[in-house]
């Protein structure tokens, strides 16, 4: 009788670190899915919120520095363009698109709430009293990027 109650605790100590390695496994990949995302290189938007012809967006960078920044911003208005964000799609039922795009960028969804953006992009056309929109008449429109939140 004696053996077979070692066996019985022996079982369930068993089972019970089995448990635990599970869960902490469980937990781990779900840790690494989230850091492979803020960690990724591919920008995401995170918020828009459009005034009339203006758009404003928040996008996250999702690396830990930008490194062409002129480069970086063309990614990020094309991706505007063509409405591949991964967290956001951009409403495209009212029928007219922004005329201008005012975006700030945080280097991971967490700097948010710190305050300052390290980029701000300024996508404006012309002014010479024509009505312009992002997506038809990008040929025309001028980029401007402050760094470091400075606008």
């Amino acid at each position: 009788m004696r053996k077979s109650n070692k066996v019985k605790r022996w079982m369930t100590v068993f089972t019970a670190v089995l448990l635990v390695c599970v869960i902490f496994g469980l937990m781990s990949m779900r840790k690494y899915r989230e850091w492979k995302e803020d960690n990724s290189g591919i920008p995401d938007a995170v918020s828009t919120v459009s005034d009339g012809d203006l758009c404003r967006l928040t996008v996250t960078a999702n690396c830990r520095i930008i490194e062409d920044e002129e480069k970086f911003a063309e990614n990020v208005i094309k991706m505007y363009r063509e409405n591949a964000f991964r967290s956001i799609r951009l409403s495209t039922d009212l029928g007219k698109a922004a005329e201008k795009l005012d975006i700030r960028v945080y280097l991971h969804r967490d700097d948010i709430r710190e305050g300052n953006p390290v980029m701000r992009i300024l996508y404006e056309p012309p002014d010479d009293e024509k009505e312009y929109n992002v997506i038809d008449d990008a040929e025309v429109y001028r980029m401007t990027i402050y760094t470091d939140g400075r606008s």
